[in-house]
């Protein structure tokens, strides 16, 4: 597993770098120019190494093959670290064509299509092939389809942001749902996580990502849920005691085009913005997961204690949220929605 994780992560830096060495190579009078916004900065620190940000290699690759294969006549422009704001400004702007691309989250984009939320029901994919496969399937593909009609933006890529989210704390060790009640975890402005948090006896409270470490500090909230990668990026490891690998969920994350852009496009340049959409989206999956092994190796080697839920611990998990949410899910999107949405992960299993 090590090899193949280093091996995910060597691929996933040699297309990132070689975009960063031939960045800047699109010719001067090129025909088109695609603005990518995106709130990473380009490299992380992970226990002392630099690492690629997986967004950002997705973005670097993109760079490369759009302003390769078009011949210079599509001129790739990144604006990383939030340069043009964070992800809720970047996802208005490529709405708006102000910028023709940016990198996003389901966050951001379910408060905008609600029918995203499905993706919010803890506990339904138990590794990354599944939650590929997922994403990938025709359920989530009609997904996207329709929110190119509603928002008018087009999805080139898409995967996780991440690795699997977990929940932390700084009171005790969690080793079955029951062991959260009492507590008061920090959650994103995702009623479904919201939802999950509260049916295993937590209180769920919604706290900005810039004042997490602070209210971790000071015990305005006891705990949060994040994954390791997010964790290192935030420092919450000093003021976090026990993390649990529950492995509640995957967040998602996606590159998306203006549509009205890409429809402006001539058909040949339009093909090479998909492709390099896919190759994009073989990056940021590549280096999501070496970063996320990277991350919780030193996590593992920290002050933190981390515990892996046995199978019938975890089912604890998974018994007292998942169908709470289901419920929840069906009155916002729908119940033929929401079965088509547990049909899908069915299959993916199968």
């Amino acid at each position: 597993m090590k090899k193949m994780v280093r091996g995910l992560m060597g691929m996933a830096t040699v297309v990132a770098m070689s975009a960063m060495i031939t960045s800047g190579a699109a010719a001067a009078d090129a025909e088109y120019t695609i603005k990518l916004a995106n709130s990473n900065a380009p490299f992380t620190d992970i226990d002392g190494q630099s690492v690629i940000d997986a967004v950002n290699a997705g973005c670097f690759a993109f760079e490369n093959y759009v302003e390769q294969a078009s011949g210079g006549r599509i001129e790739v422009e990144i604006y990383d670290s939030g340069a043009l704001g964070g992800s809720v400004e970047g996802l208005q702007q490529c709405m708006q064509n102000v910028v023709q691309a940016c990198v996003t989250g389901d966050g951001e984009l379910s408060t905008l299509y609600s029918k995203l939320q499905v993706l919010s029901v803890p506990y339904i994919v138990d590794d990354r092939v599944e939650f590929y496969n997922l994403l990938d399937s025709d359920f989530m593909q009609d997904l996207f389809a329709g929110m190119q009609d509603e928002l008018g933006i087009r999805i080139v890529a898409a995967s996780d942001n991440g690795g699997f989210r977990s929940i932390s704390n700084n009171s005790h060790a969690i080793h079955s749902a029951e062991d959260l009640s009492g507590l008061k975890i920090r959650s994103m402005e995702v009623p479904a996580y919201q939802i999950m948090l509260e049916s295993m006896g937590a209180t769920a409270t919604p706290i900005a990502w810039a004042e997490l470490y602070t209210s971790l500090q000071t015990g305005v909230v006891d705990g949060e849920e994040n994954a390791p990668t997010t964790i290192l990026n935030g420092s919450l490891q000093e003021v976090q005691k026990y993390y649990t690998l529950d492995q509640h969920s995957m967040s998602s994350l996606v590159l998306a085009v203006n549509e009205g852009f890409y429809e402006s496009l001539p058909e040949d340049l339009q093909e090479i913005v998909t492709k390099g959409g896919k190759i994009a989206q073989i990056s940021m999956r590549g280096a999501n997961c070496a970063n996320e092994d990277l991350a919780l190796t030193a996590l593992m080697e920290s002050d933190m204690e981390v515990y892996i839920p046995t199978a019938e611990e975890k089912e604890t998990f998974k018994a007292a949220s998942q169908d709470k949410v289901l419920e929840w899910l069906k009155g916002e999107v729908g119940e033929e929605l929401t079965d088509g949405f547990m049909e899908a992960v069915a299959a993916v299993k199968e």
